[in-house]
């Protein structure tokens, strides 16, 4: 059962729209970015701000290295890491480490020229890092791939959402239970037989939108590429 989806965090919608100015008003392709990457960026802002607040531990300071990173992709800093090579996710995360490896070395120096001590991380490119930046893209991956969920429950007036957060928020509940909570939820009676029917089709229906976001972070409808990137973020068991 996949995991319910994360709350934002407080700060990210002003980081959206601030990327989004950036953006717009850089949209001159010198960065070696399209418009296409520039909104897979924005999808996976969360990611990107979860990871650095982990990293500076400080939500001011993440703030600004937020802002510094789409100043640095519109301004074609990055353009050695080629975003049109291997995975996207590999590209921002290269990225992220070398913004952050910039942002401690520049605070060790500050701290040795005016004598004084400032906590700093030892980072090196380890594996901790890669599980910290890969684990919050897992997590944005699965929140985007709850919302593409909730909105065709919308647009087709179906319960699919309902149905499966109920089930993850309640693993242990025999149908007959989940059928009584589900039925509160959704305002009428469903019975045990109902509620089996619909978890399944929601199972399969999440899977599908989970395959298929996957594939736009990696600009891919092949199947072996998203198996492989599923399997690398611990995914597979939610895609079948």
């Amino acid at each position: 059962m996949p995991s319910l989806p994360h709350q934002e965090p407080d700060r990210l919608s002003q980081i959206q729209t601030n990327w989004a100015e950036v953006f717009r008003a850089n949209d001159d392709q010198s960065s070696g970015f399209s418009n296409a990457q520039h909104e897979m960026l924005l999808r996976y802002a969360g990611a990107v701000y979860r990871y650095l607040l982990s990293a500076v531990r400080d939500p001011n300071i993440a703030d600004e290295l937020a802002q510094e990173f789409a100043l640095k992709v519109v301004r074609g800093d990055f353009r050695n890491a080629d975003p049109q090579r291997g995975r996207f996710r590999d590209f921002v995360k290269r990225s992220l480490f070398n913004l952050v490896t910039d942002f401690h070395r520049k605070r060790q120096k500050q701290s040795i020229s005016l004598g004084t001590e400032v906590e700093t991380l030892a980072w090196q490119p380890t594996e901790p890092f890669s599980r910290t930046f890969d684990e919050n893209w897992r997590i944005e991956i699965l929140n985007r791939t709850w919302k593409a969920l909730d909105e065709a429950d919308v647009a087709s007036k179906s319960c699919y959402s309902a149905v499966l957060k109920q089930r993850a928020q309640n693993p242990d509940l025999d149908s007959n239970a989940l059928a009584e909570r589900v039925s509160t939820e959704l305002g009428c009676e469903r019975n045990a037989a109902w509620v089996r029917q619909t978890l399944h089709r929601a199972r399969s229906r999440f899977c599908q939108l989970l395959r298929i976001e996957v594939g736009k972070t990696l600009g891919s409808h092949n199947d072996d590429e998203i198996d492989e990137e599923l399997a690398s973020l611990r995914l597979l068991k939610y895609s079948r």
